[in-house]
């Protein structure tokens, strides 16, 4: 079994996460309008400065997590598309997870996290496959 290549790991995980502020930022404006008005102090229609930098931060290292999940597993499913596949399904599901603090803390309703959850599925697993690319042992 071979080592992680972790200047891959960072390279592909850092274009991962580009890949996902950028999608995400998508999804935020044409889907998830119920989810941006329902967030309290309209923290999201005119972010500040410092959230905006936090967000592309978390953003950047999902992305690195993403591309090291995908090398962690590679050696039992293979390299290529397929596995990238898998990581950005986990990244989908873990992100999931979290978001449901939201509605459950009673922040957002559930409803209105329906469309920002379906919608990041195939964004995550598009940043993913990107980030996957990249990646080489």
């Amino acid at each position: 079994m071979s080592k992680i290549n972790w200047v891959r790991v960072i390279i592909g995980g850092l274009v991962a996460g580009l890949v996902w502020t950028v999608l995400s930022s998508f999804i935020t404006t044409f889907f998830s309008r119920e989810f941006v008005a329902a967030v309290p102090g309209g923290r999201l229609t005119k972010p500040p400065g410092g959230m905006v930098a936090l967000l592309v931060g978390l953003n950047l290292v999902m992305g690195m997590w993403a591309v090291w999940l995908y090398a962690a597993i590679r050696p039992r499913y293979g390299p290529g598309i397929r596995t990238a596949v898998i990581a950005g399904f986990a990244w989908w599901l873990i992100a999931t997870i979290d978001d449901s603090i939201w509605g459950s803390l009673g922040f957002v309703s559930p409803h209105a996290l329906l469309m920002p959850v379906v919608t990041s599925l195939p964004a995550l697993i598009v940043a993913a496959v990107v980030g996957a690319w990249l990646y080489r042992e």
